[in-house]
């Protein structure tokens, strides 16, 4: 472990016998700011009033904090953004695996408010509202310290952890007990301690996955470049295979319509804050209603049953998720079973996997997910509504069969379907005339760009995510004219590919008996962005399709939005 003296400001690696050292949590600075680093530490000696350090934005925070440390009697302080080499893919994996121990070990851990000025704000809004309590990283650097301070933006004490446990525990949904260290984290569902992330932020989006690992006490390779949903579903995979806990089968809501998968992709999916103004509520479904977590209890089930291992397989085309489940026939149970969506008989259920998990008033028994095997008997469908409780378990519990299972969810999945919004203009030596598309919705308006009113013409394609293919066709057409010469004119048929348009095909325009006659003069049947044609008159036109910048795109994939130009120049 790399720690920094708060009298020198110089780093000392320490293999083993770790002295007594505090620890900072920050907010890491905007970027664009500088924070310092362990090459500004490591280059030049931070004493040295030329160091390149002491210039940064963030060296008054390294400053305060071991000012602070130095008063409360320790030499040595750890501070994540100058004690971690990041040029070292090796040793950044090392820390964000043992970085909960880091924490945990600590004596002290200071919490940085820079976005509450100063300490007479206290428990007013500005406290309630730092960012501190939104990111992810924090979540753990909370919960793992037995003694937390907070500290204002002009280094003035605010509180203790323990002091304003209730306070804090309303702001971050985190249950007290954790807060006061009354009941060990061990003892938490893995669906609860999820809720705790639901909405937190971080800069990389494999982050959201890699700073819950201390949180449940496993270690997993970092793959930056895998993105959120493959890192959340690795975590999860780790949980299970440690743990068992069929508790992360049981979140609250999901993007698809139907049929479910075994796993959620994010832990957005677990919130249970009551009407969430960040849940995305459109675009959602409920699939437990009525019950909270900290209603649900872990069964003998859970420490008597032996590990069993999830393997999930996510493709464009393919999302499985299969494992070993303990299963009983759902007409050996259907009039035992309760419904907590306060539903009835489910007629296309044929099994239903008994989880270690139950109710807390009913310790005795089990919840269970409903499934319906499909044809080929390896494959079940999990319905949106599917949580159902079993009272009283042990006299079925010589029925329980084991047996592997693959849960695949169906093709009405709202997150396989979207749309994507994509804008045209027109520019070169020739002016749209006209713009015509098949059975899409569409918009022309006029944009203000230098000075003029440009006009555009906008379409929403519907398109498959996981194949990312277009629901049905979509084609565009654009008449455009020589604004010097009124007789030439040409007609382009653009067609979408996925998210991509294609020049299709190209008419030359000629005045007949009052409107237009059209001769075909380019005709495409692969993906073409460029072109060249010769026009009557012996002139070459250049045609050529764009991609311009289409501003910000929603972060989530339903709709995306592309901008293009079609670039229309003689040669």
């Amino acid at each position: 472990m790399r720690l920094l003296n708060t009298k020198t400001f110089e780093l000392r690696f320490f293999p083993d016998h770790i002295p007594d050292y505090v620890i900072l949590s920050h907010r890491w600075m905007t970027p664009g700011s500088e924070e310092c680093t362990f090459d500004d530490l490591s280059k030049t000696p931070i004493s040295n009033i030329e160091s390149i350090a002491r210039k940064k934005e963030g060296f008054p925070k390294i400053q305060g904090a071991c000012n602070l440390a130095l008063q409360d009697g320790y030499e040595w302080i750890w501070i994540d953004s100058c004690c971690i080499d990041k040029s070292s893919s090796t040793e950044l994996q090392e820390s964000i695996n043992t970085m909960w121990r880091y924490y945990a070990s600590s004596n002290i851990c200071y919490v940085y408010l820079s976005d509450v000025p100063n300490s007479n704000d206290g428990w007013e809004s500005n406290f309630r509202r730092s960012e501190w309590f939104t990111r992810g990283w924090t979540l753990q650097e909370l919960i793992a310290p037995t003694s937390v301070e907070f500290y204002s933006g002009d280094w003035k004490m605010i509180c203790t952890k323990l002091e304003k446990y209730e306070d804090i525990a309303t702001i971050t949904n985190i249950d007290p007990r954790v807060l006061l260290r009354t009941q060990k984290i061990e003892l938490f569902s893995a669906a609860q301690k999820l809720s705790w992330a639901a909405h937190r932020k971080v800069t990389r989006q494999e982050d959201r996955a890699y700073s819950l690992l201390g949180l449940f006490n496993i270690n997993m390779p970092l793959l930056y470049g895998e993105g959120r949903q493959k890192a959340f579903l690795r975590l999860q995979e780790a949980i299970y295979n440690s743990t068992t806990d069929h508790s992360l089968f049981l979140f609250r809501y999901s993007l698809h319509r139907n049929d479910q998968p075994l796993l959620a992709d994010s832990p957005t999916r677990f919130c249970e804050r009551a009407a969430c103004k960040q849940c995305p509520g459109h675009f959602r479904e409920q699939i437990i209603k009525n019950t909270l977590y900290n209603e649900i209890l872990a069964s003998e089930r859970l420490s008597t049953q032996a590990h069993e291992q999830i393997l999930t397989t996510v493709t464009p085309s393919q999302n499985k998720m299969s494992t070993t489940l303990p299963l009983l026939k759902y007409e050996e149970v259907s009039s035992q079973l309760v419904f907590l969506d306060n539903m009835s008989y489910r007629p296309w259920a044929t099994h239903v996997a008994v989880l270690n998990h139950t109710l807390k008033k009913n310790p005795g028994g089990a919840l269970c997910l409903l499934l319906c095997q499909d044809g080929s008997g390896e494959v079940f469908r999990r319905d949106k509504y599917s949580l159902g409780l079993l009272p009283t378990i042990e006299k079925l519990a010589p029925k329980i069969q084991k047996r592997g299972v693959v849960i695949c969810p169906g093709p009405s999945s709202k997150s396989e379907m979207g749309s994507f919004k994509s804008r045209f203009a027109v520019g070169g030596d020739f002016l749209e005339q006209d713009w015509a598309c098949t059975g899409q919705d569409f918009h022309k308006g006029q944009v203000f760009v230098e000075g003029n009113f440009k006009p555009y013409f906008e379409i929403w394609t519907a398109r498959n995510l996981r194949s990312s293919l277009p629901v049905s066709p979509a084609e565009v057409a654009c008449q455009a004219g020589d604004p010097r010469d009124a007789s030439v004119a040409v007609l382009l048929q653009l067609i979408n590919f996925g998210d991509d348009w294609s020049i299709k095909e190209i008419f030359e325009l000629f005045p007949s008996k009052g409107s237009w006659g059209r001769r075909s003069l380019y005709l495409s049947s692969v993906v073409v962005d460029r072109c060249s044609i010769q026009l009557t008159s012996g002139k070459r036109l250049s045609v050529g399709l764009r991609r311009l910048p289409a501003g910000c795109r929603p972060a989530f994939p339903v709709s995306v939005w592309y901008s293009y130009q079609i670039v229309l120049k003689y040669v």
